[in-house]
């Protein structure tokens, strides 16, 4: 940070002497083009993280961290400028944007890592030359290694871990400039040449000569990790951990709200998910199954706690699945499916392109009624009639029963008669059908957020000339599905009126637009 030198005063004017920094801004060096090395830019990163540090441990937050805020002197060593708007209270007010939190754009709870947040915004466009949020999307951040392949793979997520939307998943300013700190550490003793030693004149070892072993890298082999949505219940946790032992896991660890069983064979593990989703299908409990290397990373560990003992980035991979996974589904990777059962059949996820899904056992088709008994008119045949018993004809003598007829009794037919109770049925079906078809799209409800507008001033929203209600940026409208009018409103400013079409059961979100009122106006 740049230090007050001295002040005096003659007898007009007053005068400040600070710190002559000759190297400029980052900003100056974006605009020509000429961005420093990426070493370089994540040494003049660390050196920043390490000043909002020590503002944080006072109680200062910046609040404006960005490239013109980031002085360099004569030895090209990172000054932090910029605390002319700096505060000590829990509040932040508005400031560039490019660089700002999500939870500061929502007017939320801010606190420091919410200048990590920026600073690792000013690293990630220090390393790509690109600042994602001047396309309107912090949401899907292009990892900076996809952009420059020269950039090491720990950097790029080191990066992403300090721009996620959620504030609990950054690190701290301090934290975050030790990592890369590290970072910088292994890549200059990746980096450094080997040192050629002379061959040395051998010599008889020792009698009882004994080797000293400085360090062995531990091996760790594959396995299969099974992560399952926990119950509620105290006993059912008991119950899974049990069926999770009885199916030979290596080891089970609770997790926050999840039970990780590890496997030595991937047919095991597979089965012990099936059976969980099966027996607890009361809780709707979900399971995924990944199969790789599972050696904890400090620094996963550091800034993911959620995902236990384990964490690196198979285990972030699986805890994500897991999220994502609809309840009372079993999904597998790609690797780990090739030892399913060929009793249990599997589909690809859409959009997933290395991860499969469960398929659900088709149901059973319902046995069809037994067939009633036939009527006395099927007995008797279709036409109706029926015939005298021969015997009745047995009496007749020979000579004229060739002229014998047999009686028939002929069922007379009933006129037609128009069913009127079947008409107005009909009618009320037709109904109630196209009152169906037109009026429940009306009803239905969908969302509009208006995100931005001048900070602390009172917003007034009114819809379709309904009466102004009060209404703070970043909160939720439900509205009928169609064309409605918003007109927003705030004192001191013109009114800002726009048209949206909601559909329904979606989110529809349109940034305020307000501008100062002209005087007399």
């Amino acid at each position: 940070m740049v230090g007050l030198k001295c002040s005096f005063q003659d007898s007009e004017n007053l005068y400040l002497v600070m710190e002559y920094l000759p190297g400029g801004d980052l900003q100056d060096r974006l605009e020509r083009n000429r961005p420093p090395e990426w070493r370089q830019a994540v040494r003049l990163i660390q050196q920043t993280c390490n000043a909002l540090q020590f503002a944080h441990d006072n109680g200062v937050l910046h609040g404006d961290l960005k490239p013109a805020h980031i002085l360099l002197d004569a030895e090209e060593q990172a000054v932090l400028t910029g605390f002319g708007l700096a505060f000590i209270t829990d509040e932040l007010v508005e400031r560039a944007p490019e660089y700002m939190a999500p939870e500061v754009m929502a007017q939320g709870e801010v606190d420091g890592r919410s200048d990590t947040f920026s600073a690792a915004a000013v690293l990630y466009e220090l390393l790509t030359g690109v600042n994602p949020a001047r396309k309107g999307n912090w949401l899907s951040v292009t990892r900076p290694d996809n952009i420059h392949a020269e950039l090491p793979v720990e950097l790029s997520d080191l990066v992403l871990r300090a721009l996620s939307k959620n504030p609990e998943d950054r690190p701290k300013a301090g934290v975050f400039a030790r990592q890369l700190g590290e970072l910088l550490s292994e890549q200059s003793i990746d980096e450094m040449p080997a040192i050629q030693m002379e061959p040395e004149v051998e010599e008889e070892p020792a009698a009882e000569f004994v080797p000293q072993v400085l360090a062995v890298e531990e091996v760790v082999d594959p396995v299969t990790a099974v992560l399952c949505s926990a119950p509620p219940e105290a006993e059912a946790r008991r119950a899974l951990e049990n069926l999770l032992n009885q199916a030979l896991a290596s080891s089970v660890e609770w997790l926050a709200d999840s039970v990780l069983a590890i496997f030595s064979r991937p047919l095991l593990a597979i089965e012990a998910a099936h059976a969980a989703v099966l027996q607890f299908s009361l809780d709707k409990l979900s399971a995924c199954v990944v199969t790789g290397v599972f050696k904890r990373d400090r620094i996963w560990a550091e800034t993911r706690p959620e995902l236990g003992g384990l964490a690196c980035r198979n285990m972030d991979r699986l805890y994500t699945m897991l999220v994502a996974c609809p309840k009372q589904k079993l999904r597998l990777d790609s690797e780990t499916s090739t030892y399913a059962p060929d009793s249990l059949r599997f589909v690809p996820v859409e959009g997933e392109y290395d991860l499969v899904q469960l398929q659900d056992e088709p149901e059973p088709e319902p046995e069809p009624p037994p067939a009633p008994p036939p009527s006395l008119e099927e007995r008797l045949g279709s036409s109706g009639t029926r015939r005298r018993p021969p015997d009745l004809v047995d009496h007749v003598p020979s000579a004229l029963r060739g002229q014998a007829r047999t009686m028939e009794i002929v069922k007379p037919k009933e006129p037609s008669r128009i069913n009127f109770n079947n008409l107005i049925s009909l009618a009320l079906i037709i109904f109630f059908g196209a009152a169906a078809y037109f009026i429940w799209p009306m009803l239905q409800t969908g969302e509009l957020v208006l995100n931005g507008g001048p900070p602390k001033v009172a917003l007034t929203v009114s819809v379709d000339g309904k009466a102004g209600e009060a209404y703070k940026a970043g909160n939720t409208l439900t509205l009928r599905v169609g064309e409605h009018t918003i007109k927003v409103s705030a004192k001191g400013y013109t009114p800002f009126e726009k048209k949206v079409v909601i559909k329904a059961k979606k989110t529809e979100r349109i940034p305020i637009k307000l501008s100062k009122a002209k005087k007399g106006k």
